[in-house]
């Protein structure tokens, strides 16, 4: 990492990191010596470190975000449901700035100077619906409108993404009654600040879980309100068409206390049913032609069938058993010593930051004082929604990703789980001894996404 045999551009950073530093500084002493709301606190950071993560990382080098760009390209050009057989016939200007493999930055990839241009090829990408690419696709189609060159897309794209997440956050952790320090630690976590500010469909599935949660509270806290009750079941049938298992945040309903409702309980009830129905659907290619594409990507033709799994899972049930077993197998590496920032470049972080986050967010869940409690009841309700959903996304991926049989699931990521570890802190959090240090809490957060910037800047730079 750090060291004089590893400067590319030692210029840069010799700017940059003392940059960073008082940043960072001035973000601490500001939280300290000025009373601000929590969703200022997140607004501000959410933009300050975004911002730096949207121009600091390579282009290219988020999880798929080739895949992603490819979809949002096909979006701005008004292509809501691209058709092919050899998957997506698209402009492919932005293919050349693809070097994270190289771990080129714009300051050594030549492309980055080109022009926006219609030359089309066949380019595997991602097939989930296009609202989750709006504001990644009208970022490229500004670029376009500009004459702006082909980094500028990308630019943008990240840019429009990150925009919609800061004003998703701060609209959630306003509106929600209490929890509101346990939903500006969910927006600034690094993987969720890096994930906001890349070309991905993360920044949709991001903001509306804070929506969800907030809407959750709020009727957990407050009356049960016809405007919030739809708000968080669209919210959730919007995520799960895209990642099925998020569906099971609609039984969060099961929470809400008998009383906060008035007369709309079977409203809650029909919610439900209708977004686990539509959620079976669209798994079941009823509703995901409609909404998604009809693209034959290369995870096709490589013993990879959804249906075929399903099948072998049907013929070899204990095989499920052997699942359960490799998720949980799986779950250090993925959370703690193989966590991705940068999943195509060659470069997943520092152990020793990862190490010192999951400590860091432990602990907090666990002593922090938090402004609402939840029975044992309620706890039990919220653990198994927790687990349920931790477990359906390695089936999932075990199902969609994985080659027929194998015994190995394919495809896990860490941000797939971030919307759940938002209740880790409502299913652990012990009341009777705890802290609530708000200030002191802000500045690990400061120091955590100040590490994120500086592990960027001295490995690419």
């Amino acid at each position: 990492m750090l060291g004089t045999k590893n400067y590319q551009y030692r210029g840069f950073e010799e700017i940059s990191i003392p940059i960073l530093i008082i940043i960072g500084i001035i973000c601490i002493i500001y939280s300290f010596y000025r009373e601000m709301n929590p969703e200022k606190v997140a607004l501000i950071l959410i933009l300050v470190f975004g911002l730096m993560m949207v121009f600091l990382a390579p282009p290219m080098t988020h999880p798929d975000e080739v895949n992603h760009y490819t979809r949002a390209e096909a979006l701005s050009e008004g292509e809501f449901f691209p058709q092919s057989d050899q998957g997506f016939y698209e402009n492919d200007y932005f293919l050349r700035l693809n070097e994270a493999k190289r771990g080129l930055t714009i300051f050594d990839n030549h492309h980055v100077t080109d022009p926006i241009t219609s030359h089309k090829s066949y380019i595997n990408a991602n097939t989930s619906p296009f609202y989750s690419y709006i504001a990644s696709a009208l970022g490229i189609l500004l670029a376009k409108c500009l004459n702006l060159t082909s980094v500028f897309a990308m630019f943008f794209a990240r840019l429009a993404n990150l925009l919609v997440f800061a004003g998703g956050a701060y609209w959630a952790i306003k509106k929600s009654p209490a929890f509101k320090i346990g939903l500006t630690v969910l927006a600034t976590m690094p993987l969720t600040i890096s994930q906001a500010s890349s070309v991905s469909y993360d920044a949709f599935i991001l903001t509306l879980t804070m929506i969800i949660l907030c809407c959750f509270i709020k009727m957990y806290k407050d009356n049960v309100e016809n405007k919030y009750l739809a708000i968080f079941f669209i919210s959730i049938l919007l995520i799960s068409l895209i990642k099925p298992p998020y569906v099971l945040f609609a039984l969060l309903m099961l929470v809400i206390p008998k009383e906060n409702y008035s007369k709309n309980r079977k409203y809650s009830i029909i919610g439900i049913v209708l977004v686990f129905i539509a959620t079976l659907f669209s798994f079941g290619d009823f509703i995901t032609p409609l909404l998604g594409s009809n693209v034959q990507t290369a995870v096709e033709t490589s013993n990879v069938s959804s249906s075929g799994q399903i099948s072998y899972l049907i013929n070899n049930p204990m095989v499920i058993i052997h699942v359960i077993k490799e998720s949980i197998a799986l779950s250090p590496s993925i959370f703690i010593f193989d966590l991705n920032i940068f999943h195509y470049a060659d470069f997943k972080g520092l152990k020793f930051f990862n190490i010192c986050y999951f400590i860091f967010f432990l602990a907090y869940s666990i002593f922090y004082r938090f402004d609402i409690n939840f029975s044992k009841i309620n706890r039990a309700i919220l653990s198994a929604i927790f687990i349920l959903i931790f477990f359906g996304i390695y089936f999932i991926l075990y199902i969609i990703w994985t080659p027929i049989g194998s015994y190995t699931i394919l495809g896990v990521q860490a941000r797939y789980f971030i919307p759940i570890t938002a209740l880790l802190p409502m299913i652990i959090n012990y009341s009777k001894k705890s802290m609530a240090e708000y200030k002191y809490l802000i500045t690990f957060v400061i120091l955590f996404l100040s590490g994120l910037i500086l592990l960027t800047i001295t490995h690419y730079y």
